[in-house]
């Protein structure tokens, strides 16, 4: 039998996107394996290779080869990658994670085992840059005599850059339910967030991305109907919000208080939340289950709500997409997940009230994230507000319908600089401050909340945080809230003489040990006592930083596990506010030691 493997020849077909394609020159019988396709993605993408890519993310590359028609056993290769022109791995190149691969014969983007599959965990090394260069080297396989178009490339990808979100968590022991707080294992970085990870356009591998805020857990009591349950859509997850929001202003770093790219979320014990979970939309905070089926994907969905997406941005995805690094497989195991692509049979992450196994992210809202301003991306990013001292943070809460304001909240002006309501911002509804001066300023916002839950009353009006920026040496005279919608002004309040406090325990130079008990005297000329808020926080470091030790507070005592923040010697600072309304004063104490501090 005669061969005509000798008189193949190789001949160049069409680049498609930046991709180098060779190919074999004539039939016959011999082995010829080609690199058709580099697709690389960061959890989806587009195979014309549309969806941008971010600096220091975690990194696939799925190459799929070309066979001539046939099935192809013991395939492997080689990656390359080049930033500007010079190689950045290794001299011998990155092997793939499945090798040998079996390249069959009409690939499938949506089956993993088709394509020859490379992962660089984050941080890649991959730098911001708009020349990126990926190579692939194909081994030539038993038999081959063709090998000049074993190597492919995909040239000239842009990284962009895009900033880490500070996601604070915290542990929430819902009483009524009787579940504690739960497990630190559970909600612990690289697992609770673990979808997180997988859909946001962040650098994954940054340890600022998620962790828990050093500051104690949180008891929470509030049942309503008296169920044991959490009504998320009701007062009870309109309070758990506005606690939640309050213990995010007080988290203070190096002298700067809360900013726009700061959220907390807290989590509760399994699953006793009538809507899976609860997060303000265009917000900063909300709260979660930890049912194992479900809570990583609720946690990412809640974020989205505080990015500001709705349910309608749900639906299916409409792209192949890829768990780079394969984060959500058996974690935890009541997931069900395995493998790392991710299939168009799956929804949205904003679709309401599926379990992990079932979501993923679409491109629209993939690029949505990444647009975002708390990424230092967008539109928003020349109209960021700078960080202001003495901002004043409006909180309150809305009937479901938004044409009644149930609650407002006594306002808080903080010492420390924070970043107000970004200028860019519109709503229904409109915060106007009035100072001592005269000078009024104004901030849009919508006071609606997302649960995570098909209930058609997913989406509605409820708890609001503004915070409006107040020139640092001028007093508030009035503060009004005003529905656009309706042409009416919902609340107005006005200055009157401002309180006192004063810290009565523990004193000056004491030593707090597990626990510490707080106490305080406070007075005011013209509102009842039980009309006062207070807040409580504490400095490890003499007063750079802080976090909250008891929020909302109506009473003067307070006692707390000082073993869960910050150790301490002899520069701990506890510090009462007190708020009447409108003004707000406080109270330090210092010299103290937290001995079994953190």
């Amino acid at each position: 039998m005669s061969s005509n493997w000798n008189r193949c020849v190789p001949k160049v077909v069409p680049a498609v996107a930046g991709l180098v394609l060779l190919t074999a020159g004539c039939g016959g019988n011999a082995p010829d394996i080609s690199v058709a396709s580099i697709e690389v993605t960061q959890s989806v993408q587009t195979p014309t290779q549309t969806v941008a890519l971010v600096a220091q993310r975690s990194t696939a590359v799925r190459v799929t080869v070309g066979t001539g028609g046939s099935t192809e056993p013991g395939v492997t290769g080689v990656l390359h990658v080049f930033v500007n022109g010079t190689e950045i791995t290794p001299v011998g190149g990155v092997n793939p994670i499945n090798a040998p691969l079996t390249a069959p014969a009409a690939p499938l983007r949506a089956n993993e085992t088709h394509t020859l599959n490379f992962e660089l965990p984050a941080p890649t090394g991959i730098p911001a840059s708009t020349d990126v260069d990926f190579r692939v080297d194909l081994s030539p396989v038993a038999g081959e005599v063709n090998t000049a178009n074993n190597s492919g490339s995909r040239d000239n990808l842009t990284f962009v850059t895009r900033g880490t979100p500070n996601l604070f968590f915290t542990r929430i022991n819902y009483t009524p339910a009787g579940a504690g707080l739960p497990a630190l294992a559970t909600v612990q970085p690289g697992v609770g967030n673990a979808f997180v990870q997988g859909i946001y356009p962040v650098n994954d591998a940054d340890p600022n991305l998620y962790r828990e805020g050093l500051f104690p857990t949180l008891p929470y009591g509030e049942d309503a109907n008296g169920d044991g349950r959490l009504d998320a859509l009701g007062t009870d997850g309109d309070d758990l919000l506005s606690l939640l929001a309050s213990c995010r202003q007080l988290i203070v770093n190096a002298g700067l208080g809360a900013a726009n790219n700061t959220f907390l979320y807290g989590w509760i014990a399994g699953n006793p939340i009538d809507g899976n979970g609860l997060g303000q939309i265009s917000g900063f905070n909300a709260f979660g289950n930890t049912e194992l089926i479900r809570y990583q994907r609720s946690y990412a969905h809640e974020l989205g709500h505080n990015f500001g997406l709705q349910h309608s941005d749900g639906g299916l995805i409409d792209q192949v997409g890829w768990d780079v690094g394969a984060r959500l497989p058996n974690n935890p195991a009541g997931n069900n997940t395995v493998g790392r692509v991710k299939p168009t049979t799956l929804n949205d992450v904003m679709t309401p009230a599926m379990l992990t196994n079932q979501a993923w992210v679409k491109t629209s809202n993939y690029t949505t994230f990444a647009a975002n301003a708390a990424l230092g991306a967008g539109p928003d990013v020349g109209g960021q507000e700078k960080f202001l001292s003495r901002v004043a943070v409006l909180q309150g809460i809305f009937n479901p319908r938004g044409d009644s304001l149930i609650r407002f909240e006594p306002v808080f002006r903080y010492p420390w600089t924070s970043q107000p309501t970004s200028r860019r911002q519109t709503g229904r509804f409109v915060a106007e401050v009035v100072d001592d001066a005269g000078a009024a300023t104004r901030a849009g916002f919508n006071a609606q909340v997302g649960s995570d839950t098909r209930d058609s009353r997913g989406i509605r009006y409820g708890f609001f945080e503004v915070m409006v920026p107040v020139a640092a040496n001028r007093e508030i005279a009035s503060v009004r809230i005003l529905d656009n919608q309706r042409k009416q002004t919902l609340v107005t309040v006005r200055r009157t003489r401002p309180p006192t406090v004063r810290v009565v325990a523990p004193v000056s130079g004491a030593q707090l040990r597990d626990t510490a008990t707080v106490e305080w005297t406070a007075s005011d000329p013209d509102t009842p006592a039980d009309q006062l808020m207070f807040q409580l926080a504490y400095s490890a470091d003499g007063g750079r930083s802080w976090v909250p030790i008891g929020v909302d507070l109506r009473g003067t005592r307070l006692t707390f596990p000082s073993s869960a923040v910050r150790r301490s010697k002899e520069t701990g600072v506890i510090r009462v506010f007190v708020s009447d309304g409108l003004n707000t004063t406080y109270a330090d104490v210092r010299g103290l030691s937290a001995v079994n501090g953190r």
